[in-house]
């Protein structure tokens, strides 16, 4: 019972450790942008560049850029187990059913005779015996076994809420050109 019990916890708990590496995975590759040198995630932040113009003075076109980091506008997975069902149902039926089947036989004869002057005694003794014996006895037994595990997305985590927070109050557009 306590591997049908704890095997399926046990994997549940691994795979929310899996998941949230696969979620700072993530953060690493498309929050941060290469370093050329080692080929990994640096730490300059990887952004995404809008630009736009608006009429500004004299009705000539103002050109605005905002770079906005690439994390504050993509979805960032975050999975976790948080239900693991295990049912188990077991029934045992128990009726024997093994056939064990014994012939057992024999048989004798004997003979013999006594006398004396006239006097004559003669005696003949046959037999037989038989013997049978038979058992039966059979089992049949059946389990079930069901584990249910559902994953769902947690949402962000309140701290990287904040960062992404910071990050976005640093989104302002920028003028890149006036007309």
């Amino acid at each position: 019972m306590e591997d049908l019990i704890g095997t399926p916890l046990s994997a549940a708990c691994t795979a929310n450790l899996r998941l949230a590496q696969a979620t700072a995975d993530y953060i690493q590759a498309v929050g941060f942008q290469i370093d050329d040198s080692t080929g990994k995630p640096g730490k300059d932040i990887r952004t995404a560049e809008f630009r736009y113009s608006i009429p500004g003075a004299d009705n000539k076109p103002v050109e605005y850029c905002i770079a906005t980091p690439l994390l504050a506008i993509v979805p960032i997975p975050s999975l976790k187990v948080n239900n693991v069902d295990i049912s188990f149902d077991m029934e045992v039926r128990s009726s024997e059913s093994s056939k064990e089947s014994t012939d057992k036989q024999g048989s004798f004869e004997g003979s013999g005779s006594v006398g004396w002057g006239p006097f004559k005694l003669s005696v003949k003794v046959a037999g037989s015996v038989s013997a049978h014996k038979e058992n039966t006895r059979s089992t049949d037994k059946s389990a079930k076994y069901h584990v249910q595990v559902t994953a769902l997305d947690s949402g962000i985590s309140e701290g990287l809420a904040r960062v992404l927070d910071i990050m976005n109050k640093s989104v302002v557009p920028v003028p890149v050109t006036q007309g």
